[in-house]
């Protein structure tokens, strides 16, 4: 336990019985991307095995911990990355460059990295997931580098997202008046209507995600801090890091939140050349399951697939693990096989 509150490091891959898998890997590296240092995990039984590389949401909200924890059973069937973004979580400095904070450069980021995980690991694609703001940066990626990806999941999948967080403030005001609980009104009145889904300050932002979380549109009956705590508790993080997750969390989103609520997926990416996976809650009040269903009829795909957890809200793949795990087992894994067997056949 001590060691995990210090941090600064992961745990060796051992079996149910406690014993150390001398084929497994688990490391925890630091790269350079795009001129700053990076951080990775990277978690499997075996390096034979396919990598999955894990886009974290926020922006700036390294969800390493949270991903280990609800979904270590992964680990079994891919090499699984998780990646501090720069600007969070490990990955954090105030020294950063803020114009270097934005999609392009992240997109950037991540081209080098899957490269690096290509070249080190000697495969010749990766399966790419990413949940909310993730799932923004995923799809892009998905868009423009198909040829390095066997398959993209995009979980809690951004579509609109100036429509997104006007739909959010709405829903968040009308349940406080629902409940008649005045100061929620009082506070979101204050707080006012995000224009061009732009909250004046970034507080403003927080103060709405606090009552949304609390109406359940955030998480639908697990609890939401819960969940999250884990991203800060995470054994990666030193205590210097988990004690400035917070500041990466409001420096990422201070520096890319207009640029990310400026997307529109429908304009943005109308076809996509690799299989794709839009895995949403519900219950989600931050993306909308409607506004998922109508773009995943709109986009052009080979192959598409819509599934929604009935039992979730934003956080689809820790809410309803047992059910996101074996899909991601059983439904996107056998790609691999197929997309493998028939490069041999060629």
């Amino acid at each position: 336990m001590l060691k995990k509150i210090i941090g600064g490091s992961i745990s060796p891959y051992k079996d149910k019985q406690g014993n150390l898998n001398s084929t497994a890997v688990s490391a925890l590296k630091k790269l350079t991307l795009g001129g700053i240092d990076q951080w990775i995990t990277v978690r499997g039984n075996n390096e034979e095995l396919p990598i999955l590389l894990f886009l974290h949401g926020g922006p700036g909200s390294s969800q390493t911990g949270v991903q280990q924890k609800y979904n270590t059973v992964l680990e079994k069937h891919y090499l699984v990355v998780n990646w501090d973004q720069r600007g969070s979580g490990k990955s954090y400095s105030p020294n950063i460059p803020t114009e270097s904070m934005n999609i392009n450069q992240l997109l950037q980021d991540a081209y080098e990295l899957v490269l690096y995980l290509l070249k080190r690991f000697k495969k010749n694609k990766v399966f790419l997931m990413g949940h909310s703001t993730g799932a923004a940066l995923g799809l892009l990626f998905a868009q423009k580098y198909p040829h390095l990806l066997y398959a993209y999941v995009g979980i809690n999948q951004p579509i609109h997202r100036e429509k997104e967080e006007k739909r959010s403030y709405n829903f968040t005001i009308q349940m406080a008046q629902n409940k008649n609980n005045q100061k929620a009104i009082n506070q979101l009145n204050n707080i006012g209507f995000p224009e061009s889904g732009v909250y004046r300050k970034m507080d403003h932002m927080v103060v709405q995600r606090k009552w949304l979380t609390k109406f359940n549109g955030v998480t639908f009956k697990k609890n939401a801090f819960l969940i999250n705590i884990n991203c800060i508790l995470s054994s990666h993080l030193n205590i210097k890091e988990k004690l400035t997750f917070m500041k990466g969390f409001g420096f990422s989103a201070t520096h890319l939140w207009n640029e990310l609520t400026s997307l529109n997926f429908f304009t943005l990416v109308p076809k996509i050349k690799v299989p794709i996976f839009f895995i949403t809650g519900k219950h989600d009040r931050i993306v909308f399951t409607d506004l998922i269903e109508e773009y995943f009829h709109f986009i052009k795909a080979e192959e598409k697939h819509l599934i929604i957890f009935k039992e979730s809200g934003h956080l689809a793949c820790f809410e309803e693990p047992y059910k996101f795990n074996q899909l991601m087992i059983n439904q996107v894994l056998p790609i691999y096989s197929i997309r493998k067997e028939n490069k041999d056949i060629k």
